[in-house]
């Protein structure tokens, strides 16, 4: 490569290019490091011809003009704290932040020590556990080199969290992983890996914060889990960004014989987002229920893509995503259930609602199916519409001033996947927050 080449690189392509083997860590995950960061340099990203990408905008997360996050958490931080209340034992559950190598404890998680449950973060765990780590790493639910954004994530990630329950053990308090975006100019790249063994259960709550309100700024993030055979998992995450921050975040789950899966997804912030969510059922029995609630503003946009994959029979999937659209902004969502012929008696259902609050909002939806069995039960629907005159009428007539009668019908229309948060705590922020923001 030429000078010039080099030169026109961000500071963070440069680092990449720099790449060598970390001896700290084992050496699967630095050749996995440096294969994805060869195909990040080697792919091309994809544009609207692509259909996955027909609502959204690829170069958002490309790493053009972006360092390195280099700014620490305050241990302090009064967000921190409000966050780890939000469990309502602050001092006794598992409440971690990380940015970069630096990883804060903000309470104590003896209960979950002496139960077995792990709550590490990712590169102790690589360094430590890294034989253990490394089945579900290279297990194929998320490939690091098949496009340039999930590279671009494999290339710079050596961080995050790393959480694990025992065959038969149920946590018995949550775990809240809190993910803090960095400074304007800078990425972030946080993985975080949850396994839980058979017949275990845990809740967990990862909260996305932090970012620019004024500069741009960047979080590519994954989210991975691995449930054995009747496992029970809960996972909230909450994404609170700068206004300025763009975000994508991949979640994905392999869901073995007879377990289940609950996630709940809250989107607040950020300017260029987007969030998919693959959901693999690859053993009979599995189950999963998929939420998602997000309240738009300003000139925000939001991407959806999901996948609930069918691969064997007697599975069911529940997909619900609602919004609220304002001023200017926009959200997509784009779905997919694939049914495989052999995966007999699946029960599979898709549903994308969301509420325009302003003229100028907009709301595109596309879900999709894909059955090769004869035997199923799948349906999709998709809604788009207004606050109507009727319900404002209907609330006007028995007092309510016109824009809290708003408000209700908003909140009522988000209870529906709000309702699904297991803490009441972080329920209740959830709906604060839109009642908040729509006065």
């Amino acid at each position: 490569m030429s000078v010039t080449a080099v030169q026109e690189l961000s500071p963070v392509e440069q680092k990449l290019r720099a790449l060598a083997p970390d001896p700290n860590l084992p050496e699967w995950f630095s050749a996995m490091r440096l294969q994805a960061r060869d195909a990040y340099f080697s792919r091309a990203y994809p544009d609207r011809s692509d259909e996955a990408w027909h609502y959204g905008e690829a170069k958002r997360f490309k790493l053009d003009s972006l360092d390195i996050a280099h700014a620490q958490p305050g241990f302090n931080g009064k967000q921190y704290e409000r966050i780890c209340g939000l469990t309502g034992l602050p001092r006794r559950v598992s409440c971690l932040s990380m940015l970069g190598p630096r990883v804060t404890e903000l309470s104590q998680n003896d209960a979950l020590l002496k139960a077995g449950v792990t709550v590490m973060a990712l590169r102790q765990a690589l360094a430590l556990r890294g034989e253990q780590i490394r089945p579900y790493w290279l297990s194929g639910l998320v490939c690091p080199d098949c496009d340039p954004i999930i590279a671009g994530h494999y290339a710079l990630v050596d961080n995050g969290f790393f959480v694990h329950v025992p065959k038969g053990v149920q946590a018995p308090e949550p775990v809240h992983l809190i993910m803090e975006s960095g400074e304007a100019g800078s990425v972030v790249a946080p993985h975080v890996l949850v396994v839980l063994e058979e017949q275990a259960a845990a809740d967990v709550y990862v909260h996305f914060i932090g970012g620019s309100d004024t500069e741009r700024s960047l979080q590519l993030g994954l989210v991975e889990t691995h449930l054995g055979d009747g496992a029970r998992l809960s996972l909230t995450k909450i994404q609170h960004l700068g206004l300025r921050t763009d975000a994508f975040t991949r979640e994905a789950v392999r869901i073995g014989q007879d377990a289940r899966y609950s996630s709940i997804s809250v989107h607040f912030g950020g300017y260029r987002v987007r969030h998919e969510l693959a959901a693999e059922l690859t053993a009979q029995g599995g189950e999963a229920d998929l939420y998602a609630m997000h309240f738009l503003r300003g000139r925000q946009r939001y991407d959806f893509h999901t996948h609930q994959n069918h691969q064997a029979p007697d599975t069911r999937s529940n997909l619900l995503f609602k919004g609220a659209v304002t001023d200017r902004a926009r959200a997509s969502y784009q779905g997919l259930i694939t049914v495989a012929p052999h995966a007999q008696k699946t029960d599979s259902y898709q549903a994308n609602r969301t509420l325009l609050l302003s003229p100028e909002a907009r709301s595109d939806s596309s879900p999709q199916l894909e059955i090769q069995a004869n035997d199923v039960r799948c349906t999709h629907g998709s809604t788009t519409t207004n606050v109507g005159p009727a319900e404002l009428f209907y609330l006007e007539s028995r007092g309510l001033p016109r824009e809290t009668a708003r408000r209700l019908i908003v909140s009522g229309f988000m209870a529906q996947v709000a309702d699904h948060i297991p803490l009441p705590n972080v329920r209740d922020y959830a709906y604060n927050y839109v009642m908040e923001r729509l006065e």
